[in-house]
């Protein structure tokens, strides 16, 4: 626990800043750096200082100057408990940001700097906690410059979640068009109410999967430690976090301006990449919701798994979203949002809870290509039940069984018809005697 330094005037200044992309200059330090500097103040911290030990970050953060850390990537946040019956946010920078305390509502303060009073009508005394979100639309710079809490006021550590996923994409990860954005994002929803992870957010409005004329693309700025409007961003420290699994949604950016084949190579090295940094990790390719360049996204997916890469997994949205759920054609709205994170809830959890090697999953292509279905535990599944594990009748070519499984496959409905027997991982359904490829429709996990 730490005492609140006493604080003899607090001024409240509020600045005006338009919504544009704008260049801006690049910090000299890097991700070791920074880590270095946060944990050499921590010592000396005072409570809500953002050197504050008990404060927990999540996103990519710059700790190089211990005054201000910075982040610069949509939906970063950072959560702390604290006891009084106010609080304030110093922010050294005109940005957009979204904070909540205990589990009230995400309030909205747009273009705001200086010292903001988050608590207008004071708490009640107690201990509370309050989490502070970044990022609105191009608007991605979020300078935190520490708290003002009450005369004798002390932080503790918050509860946090075990596991952490990493969202990738565009405008269309980071709720663009949406009034709160990245709280209510697809990714956010999905990881804070769903399947109760904490959560980083790499993905910015117009990038394309594919660098060039456009700009960096996140084949490049991924690696960094910030956004594509800084011109030569330092590289980003993986060692700082390691994510459990990793859901990429991009390619809607590059429709019509980088030819497939380019697209499949550059996202089989990004891909590669990425492996590169986290061995471990699962990593989610989504189908674009609105269905572009689908055929080369799925041929990079298929092309990193023949390399045996076998936690690269393809998911196949095709029909997740109707004209109603965006807002603008493109971009979801609030509901469809919601909507695409309780259609991703099923598919991630048996990865993020570790059960996944528990149960049987099929994939559309032969060799554990394209879409995948849920992971489907011990039990009985009519063609009903398999349609809505993202399983289609007659539709798939492999299957994963793990070890001590029995999986019985049948032709028809119900449990009827031809059935085949595995115990197995089985790589193609027509090496099967009799022919199993695009035959099965009903199963037992056993």
């Amino acid at each position: 626990m730490k005492t609140l330094r006493q604080f003899s005037l607090a001024i409240l200044v509020l600045f005006h800043f338009g919504c544009v992309k704008t260049q801006f200059a690049e910090p000299t330090s890097n991700g070791s750096d920074n880590l270095k500097a946060k944990l050499t103040s921590n010592a000396a911290a005072l409570a809500g200082d953002p050197t504050d030990g008990n404060i927990n970050y999540f996103g990519r953060w710059d700790f190089n100057n211990p005054a201000e850390y910075a982040s610069y990537w949509g939906g970063a946040y950072f959560r702390v408990n604290f006891t009084g019956t106010t609080v304030k946010i110093k922010v050294g920078y005109p940005t957009h940001y979204y904070a909540k305390i205990d589990n009230g509502p995400w309030i909205s303060y747009y273009n705001a700097s200086g010292t903001i009073n988050l608590t207008p009508t004071p708490l009640s005394n107690g201990t509370h906690t309050l989490s502070v979100a970044q990022g609105k639309d191009y608007d991605y710079v979020f300078k935190f410059q520490g708290l003002v809490l009450d005369a004798g006021a002390t932080t503790s550590a918050p509860s946090t979640f075990t596991e952490l996923i990493e969202w990738i994409g565009d405008s269309i990860t980071c709720g663009y068009t949406d009034e709160q954005a990245n709280v209510s994002g697809y990714g956010w929803v999905c990881s804070e109410q769903l399947l109760h992870t904490e959560h980083t957010q790499i993905a910015y409005p117009g990038i394309r999967l594919v660098s060039g004329d456009n700009g960096p693309g996140m084949d490049v700025q991924y690696f960094k430690l910030q956004n594509p409007s800084f011109n030569t961003a330092p590289a980003w420290d993986f060692t700082r976090y390691t994510p459990k699994v990793i859901v990429i949604n991009l390619g809607t950016n590059d429709n019509g301006h980088v030819p497939e084949n380019q697209f499949r190579d550059s996202y089989i090295t990004f891909l590669t990449n990425i492996r590169t940094k986290f061995p471990n990790v699962e990593i989610f390719v989504m189908r674009t919701f609105n269905g572009y360049l689908v055929t080369p996204t799925v041929a990079a997916v298929n092309a990193r798994i023949a390399a045996g890469d076998n936690k690269v997994h393809y998911i196949d949205t095709n029909g997740w979203l109707t004209n109603a759920d965006y807002t603008d054609g493109l971009h979801p709205s609030v509901a469809g949002n919601i909507k695409a994170a309780n259609l991703l809830q099923p598919i991630l959890q048996p990865y993020v809870t570790g059960t996944a090697n528990s149960g049987v999953t099929f994939y559309q292509d032969i060799n554990y290509g394209g879409a995948a279905s849920q992971v489907l535990p011990v039990g009985n599944y009519t063609l009903a039940q398999l349609a809505a594990r993202g399983m289609p009748n007659d539709w798939a070519s492999s299957v994963k069984v793990p070890a001590g499984r029995t999986l019985i496959m049948y032709a028809d409905d119900n449990f009827s018809g031809t059935s085949w027997t595995r115990t197995g991982d089985t790589p193609n359904f027509t090496t099967l005697s009799p022919n199993a490829n695009d035959l099965v429709s009903s199963v037992r996990v056993q």
